[in-house]
């Protein structure tokens, strides 16, 4: 076990009031994702239950505006283990969840989204094991990706680690070097009610606040990681989903970075050990960012990838097959004349035939919607036009309010 400063104190209260509490809060925050509520509320009654769990569920419904509502009062109706709170207006996803969080009574608390499911065993093993160890404020443990595409087909764990660690209250340094040596993001946990207030607070826009959590964690008892996952998450959604985890991916990686230098606040390598440290601090970013730019191949984000694999080459790395470079700029240039044709209010764009359709095809739908050809009749509408054009387009053509862009200049701006 760790070192014993820093350690809370033992919660001051009864016996009897102790027992009168839920062994574990399961916290889902959601927000207009009624098509999971059934299978989210009928899995975890059944098989928390069938692992002899004492539980409650707090649903804080984050003022959503299709079926949740109805959905969520049917099941708390009909379990009062559910409790439901409908939130009087959208307070945001960390808001939300930082509710759920703060709301629990359980003597532990875990977060779970409304298309994840625990897996009810490893759960019971793992709360058991922190209801035996009074010192363990936090259990973390990698999470297992599905694919609702391929019928919840398991894509692995997020992270990987050969076996468990235990680090004691202020071991700060050593459990850097295991968060960096693993690339391990520590965003699936149970956290001890009790430590609540010490370890979780609203987000800022510089540091991840999962690194934070742990970092504060660490300063008040010991956090115990295990190898193997307790959730089912889900990775590639069958419908329009947004994850509020994959956006993080594509964009994040500087907090990532914040997150492990506010960690390492709190334990700073000596000044001789200072250059190994940010070496190993730019290659876990670098390699944040190159995940970053192949997310962004995947969703058409031409721009965002072309520019990530011009960042990502000053550090000797590639953010793609560098063979895809001179597509992936040229697809980048083309979003950039919508860019800017949108930056001074023309939604269409009048872009040369020189650019094949099939090249079009590859462009993500809100740009290509803006794109037309000369052969539209839009183009001699009256709707102001962005002309893109190898050459000039006639005075005739061009209406009061259109604008001309320099199809070539676009392209020169991209080289690959």
């Amino acid at each position: 076990m760790g070192a014993s400063q820093g350690r809370m104190s033992p919660l001051p209260a009864a016996p009897a009031l102790i027992a009168a509490r839920p062994l574990v809060t399961v916290a889902l925050p959601t927000y207009n994702r009624a098509r999971y509520l059934d299978r989210f509320f009928s899995h975890h009654l059944e098989q928390l239950e069938a692992q002899g769990l004492d539980f409650e569920i707090l649903v804080s419904d984050n003022a959503s505006t299709d079926e949740t509502p109805d959905i969520i009062a049917r099941w708390a109706k009909a379990d009062r283990r559910i409790r439901a709170v409908r939130q009087p207006e959208n307070i945001g996803a960390y808001g939300n969840f930082l509710y759920c969080y703060r709301q629990g009574r359980g003597q532990f608390t875990v977060w779970v989204g409304d298309d994840d499911l625990l897996i009810p065993e490893r759960m019971g093993q793992c709360l058991r094991r922190l209801a035996a160890s009074p010192d363990i404020v936090m259990l973390q443990a990698p999470w297992l990706l599905i694919d609702e595409t391929r019928g919840g087909a398991s894509r692995g764990t997020f992270y990987r680690h050969p076996q468990e660690e235990l680090f004691g209250c202020g071991e700060h340094a050593r459990c850097l070097d295991f968060l960096m040596k693993h690339h391990v993001f520590p965003e699936w946990f149970i956290v001890r009610s009790q430590a609540m207030a010490e370890v979780i607070e609203g987000g800022n826009p510089f540091v991840f606040h999962y690194f934070a959590h742990l970092a504060r964690a660490l300063t008040v008892g010991d956090v115990l990681f295990t190898p193997e996952p307790f959730a089912r998450v889900t990775a590639i959604s069958s419908g329009a989903n947004e994850h509020s985890g994959n956006s993080e991916t594509m964009d994040g990686w500087d907090r990532f970075r914040g997150g492990l230098e506010y960690f390492a606040s709190f334990a700073p390598p000596p000044p001789d050990e200072q250059p190994a440290f940010i070496r190993r601090l730019q290659d876990f970013t670098a390699r944040r960012m190159q995940i970053a730019a192949g997310l962004h191949v995947t969703a058409r984000n031409w721009s965002h990838a072309y520019h990530l694999d011009r960042r990502l080459r000053a550090h000797g790395l590639n953010g793609f097959d560098p063979e895809m470079r001179p597509v992936v700029s040229g697809l980048a240039a083309i979003e950039a004349i919508v860019a800017e044709a949108r930056a001074q209010a023309r939604r269409l764009v009048v872009l040369d035939d020189m650019i094949a359709d099939d090249t079009l095809e590859s462009l993500g739908p809100r740009v290509r919607e803006a794109i037309i050809r000369r052969r539209d009749p839009r183009v001699a509408g009256p709707a102001p036009k962005a002309f893109a054009l190898i050459k000039p387009p006639p005075e005739a053509l061009l209406g009061p309010d259109d604008i001309i862009i320099d199809l070539a200049a676009a392209f020169r701006r991209c080289p690959p």
